[in-house]
């Protein structure tokens, strides 16, 4: 009786750690270590004035208003509320444009990374649907 005993217990913790363990991972617990798209896919309009003032994301590639298109590099999150976004043009070359994004309450406030660092002076906010 004690082995089967013993043998139940050790299922019961398996189950319960691997129950704890899905929550975690699902609620993020421990980071976004997965590759959780930071903007997800869908049309938004945001607060800038130029050719971004209406944007297209897919899983894999970003359209502006004037119908540009770019290859989507990296749009995940590197902490619960920052992540990075990165875009590569298909028609000017060997291009690409890095964006710092931070999620806040209206949607995300993506700001250009210009020599390493965040310019949060010509940032714009994208606005939830």
């Amino acid at each position: 009786m004690k082995k089967k005993l013993g043998i139940i217990q050790v299922l019961a913790t398996l189950i319960i750690g691997i129950m704890i363990g899905a929550f975690a991972e699902r609620s993020h617990v421990f980071g976004y270590t997965d590759n959780t798209m930071i903007i997800p896919s869908g049309t938004y309009k945001t607060t800038s004035p130029n050719e971004w003032h209406k944007m297209k994301v897919t899983s894999s590639e970003v359209y502006d208003a004037k119908g540009n298109r770019f290859v989507v590099v990296d749009n995940h999150f590197t902490n619960r509320t920052h992540g990075r976004l990165v875009l590569a043009s298909l028609n000017k070359g060997n291009q690409s444009w890095s964006y710092y994004i931070t999620k806040i309450k209206e949607g995300w406030r993506v700001s250009p990374i210009i020599n390493g660092t965040p310019d949060s002076n010509s940032s714009f906010i994208v606005y939830v649907n």
